[in-house]
């Protein structure tokens, strides 16, 4: 392998990157026995009444609530739910999620956010196969024996290019 190959794969950029990978990863909502932990993140399933009910006083429709706990009560959650279509990334308003209070009794399930190994390793296999694939490529792709570009020379692009040709119409 090429030193400057060696060197553009195995940089301390790369090594971050894949490390945030591994630390954030995925995740998958999961079912919890009891109460959930304060400022942790929940999917609430509501019932029909409880679908209503929010709807009137968010004016969004819907089935369930993803949102961090702020505090749990003996007859409601309180949770800290993101507002429909604005990226806290993106948005400089510093509103980016509402603050609601859920009857127990408007909660059928509550599942809790949790890290999936299983996601996150296949998110990296993923990953390590599409980099693969655009090193060989890139090697393919843009590669040169050495020689000038004159009428008689066949680059390995051009060889690329006539291995993926498709004949139509005959």
């Amino acid at each position: 392998m090429p030193a400057t190959l060696r060197r553009s794969l195995f940089c301390p950029k790369s090594a971050v990157g894949f490390l945030l990978l591994f630390v954030h990863g995925c995740t998958t909502f999961q079912p919890v026995a009891g109460d959930p932990v304060l400022g942790q993140r929940i999917r609430t399933q509501l019932t029909a009444e409880g679908q209503l009910r929010h709807a009137r006083v968010t004016g969004v429709a819907r089935t369930s609530l993803d949102g961090d706990v702020l505090s749990l009560e003996s007859e409601a959650l309180l949770l800290q739910v993101p507002i429909p279509g604005i990226d806290p990334g993106l948005h400089r308003s510093a509103k980016v999620a509402d603050t609601l209070r859920v009857l127990r009794a408007d909660v059928t399930s509550i599942d809790v956010q949790r890290f999936s190994p299983t996601r996150t390793g296949l998110l990296a296999g993923g990953v390590a196969v599409a980099g693969a694939l655009a090193v060989v490529l890139a090697g393919t792709v843009g590669g040169s024996d050495g020689g000038d570009d004159g009428p008689g020379h066949r680059s390995a692009y051009r060889s690329f290019l006539a291995a993926i040709k498709i004949p139509l119409g005959r």
